[in-house]
């Protein structure tokens, strides 16, 4: 049995603990709620500073420079395209523009010196598209068209090597001789092979 002492102790005890944990109830609620009237007053300021007129500056210089860079950036990327879109477009044409003129004359050179003269567009155009590319090889445009677009096609690759092998071997025969029907035949498979590509090329990237 509890002496009346010890009963006084522990109720006096359970009354301190009661008012402590009373306490931290109270105080927990109010650091609760002035975190909540914290926020409310960080968003209150918030957009009293938005709606004023140094708000209304500072979002307004905000959305113009970021639309100003943005625009930037699109613009010299459609810039760069065109520039690049025109570039394929000419060496293109150059291309077609070589092919058709060799195709033309080797149909109807009779010797060498006429199949010599019908693969000049090999190495120079006789009226180029562009003279920027009057005196370029047609492997090199070939190659500026893969610079510029990134495809290579290894079918391609070997008729254009073909193609001036076969024009080194012609310009260093006799000019006076007959042209070989055999010569004719293949060089005018090679052209169309090559013009069929440039034709599937074009149609690709439309």
């Amino acid at each position: 049995m509890l002496n009346d002492e010890k009963k006084s102790s522990i109720e006096a005890e359970e009354r301190y603990r009661h008012e402590i944990a009373s306490k931290l109830r109270a105080d927990l609620g109010v650091v609760e709620e002035d975190v909540k009237n914290l926020g409310k007053s960080f968003w209150d300021k918030a957009m009293e500073v938005l709606n004023s007129n140094f708000g209304l500056w500072f979002l307004s210089s905000v959305f113009i420079t970021g639309g100003a860079a943005v625009y930037q950036i699109t613009q010299h990327h459609y810039d760069a395209k065109l520039i690049r879109d025109k570039e394929i477009i000419t060496c293109e044409f150059e291309i077609a523009n070589r092919l058709n003129g060799m195709k033309f004359l080797l149909r109807r050179a009779k010797t060498v010196g006429e199949a010599q003269f019908a693969l000049t567009p090999v190495t120079k155009s006789l009226g180029s598209v562009s003279p920027e590319y009057e005196n370029v090889n047609i492997a090199v445009l070939y190659f500026k068209i893969y610079q510029l677009t990134g495809e290579r096609d290894i079918s391609m690759g070997d008729n254009v090597k073909e193609l001036e092998e076969k024009n080194l071997l012609i310009q260093a025969e006799n000019p006076k001789s007959a042209f070989d029907e055999a010569d004719r035949k293949r060089l005018l498979e090679i052209i169309d092979a090559l013009h069929q590509y440039d034709i599937n090329q074009i149609y690709k990237r439309k």
